[in-house]
């Protein structure tokens, strides 16, 4: 979800005036020297990092290591307990919401697309080939066009609103990836928004509603929201930060430029989420553990995977909205989030007991090699038990 970042105008705007504060209860879980020397180790590799934090769980035990700042302009230090905009992890909160219609038998695995949504199809565009199921929707074995890549010649504005028609068409106009769904695994955004509009077909409700209802509002996630026209981030939270160099050479300090207040539309139900490491980490310990989903739906979304080309490390598979990692303790679930200036990813064991939550506010949107050392972190940080 970063091709609007290469079209920042120089005069960014700051986020809203509670930008970058310190979390309440920041210190509360304690910090843990390997997870701290972690963090450390992101901030400082391959370049001078704003900041990172790590946040461990091992059962009711917390964890954290964190270092840097959360916002450059004022120096308030990275934590764990500040908001930012979390990416594609908000793929599974929508395959979450999915499935519990699956499992309320409002809908199949297998209906088609064309089927769900009639009037999407077109003779000129891309749901005039083979059918397309829901299932691959959420698997990503459509071979649908990625709108993300499209976008280019529609920007207008670095706050515009992306209406979701738009970019559904977008996505629709482009030629697939390959003409028979379901024969492999090809990441794209577009199959994120066709499931938002399925959802709402099928509820008489907006995605936000559904979000709100079946899983914010249960599961008690207070810091987590699904803003698409509000280009703030509401309460402390972190700034975002891209390298622009070579889009804005201009700019002020281009390799650290503030993006936070790139507008959330243009993510939509594929990563518009704004959220905390803690309501992360809740989320996907309660979908592991059964409270989301019955059992032989979670199933499905865990075990019902497909191997994965061009996905981020470890990554060996890919399940209905959730990843499979493979790590140095054992497989573990879960996603992670590309936005403009954020960098998450959250893994969790089957049994939803070990959890990490590891985040840094630099997306550099240039292939700088931070994900090897992040990864890296990542999972020494899942798999370290504190003694």
């Amino acid at each position: 979800m970063l091709a609007l970042a290469f079209l920042l105008p120089s005069g960014v705007a700051a986020a809203g005036p509670a930008g970058g504060g310190r979390a309440p209860g920041h210190d509360r879980a304690p910090r843990d020297p390997v997870l701290q020397e972690l963090a450390d180790r992101v901030v400082a590799d391959p370049q001078p990092n704003p900041g990172a934090f790590l946040l461990a769980r091992d059962g009711a035990k917390d964890r954290f290591g964190a270092a840097g700042v959360a916002d450059r302009a004022t120096g308030a230090p990275m934590g764990p307990d500040l908001r930012f905009r979390a990416g594609s992890i908000a793929k599974t909160f929508t395959a979450t919401v999915v499935l519990q219609l699956v499992a309320e038998h409002r809908l199949r695995l297998d209906d088609t697309v064309q089927r769900l949504l009639p009037d999407q199809v077109r003779a000129d565009n891309a749901l005039s080939g083979a059918p397309i199921t829901v299932r691959q929707l959420l698997n990503h074995t459509s071979g649908l066009y990625d709108y993300i890549d499209g976008l280019l010649p529609h920007f207008r504005a670095l706050d515009q609103y992306w209406p979701r028609d738009q970019l559904i068409g977008i996505g629709l106009a482009g030629a697939r990836y390959f003409p028979a769904p379901g024969t492999r695994f090809r990441y794209s955004n577009t199959n994120y928004l066709l499931l938002d509009l399925i959802v709402e077909r099928i509820t008489d409700r907006d995605l936000r509603t559904n979000l709100e209802r079946r899983i914010l509002k249960p599961l008690g996630l207070r810091d987590t929201s699904y803003p698409l026209a509000d280009t703030t981030i509401d309460g402390p939270h972190a700034h975002g930060y891209a390298d622009v160099s070579r889009l804005l050479p201009d700019a002020p300090d281009p390799t650290r430029f503030d993006v936070t207040s790139l507008s959330p539309s243009e993510a939509g139900a594929s990563g518009a989420l704004v959220t905390t490491a803690a309501d992360v980490a809740r989320f996907y310990r309660a979908l592991l553990r059964g409270r989301l989903l019955p059992p032989a739906v979670l199933r499905q979304m865990l075990d019902d995977t497909v191997p994965t080309t061009n996905a981020p490390r470890p990554a060996v598979g890919y399940g209905l909205g959730m990843y499979v990692y493979a790590t140095d303790c054992g497989p573990a679930y879960g996603h992670g989030g590309s936005a403009p200036g954020y960098l998450t990813y959250a893994l969790t064991s089957r049994d939803g007991r070990r959890q990490v939550v590891a985040h840094t506010n630099w997306n550099p949107l240039v292939d700088a090699e931070i994900d090897k050392p992040f990864w890296a972190a990542f999972q020494k940080g899942y798999c370290h038990r504190a003694r």
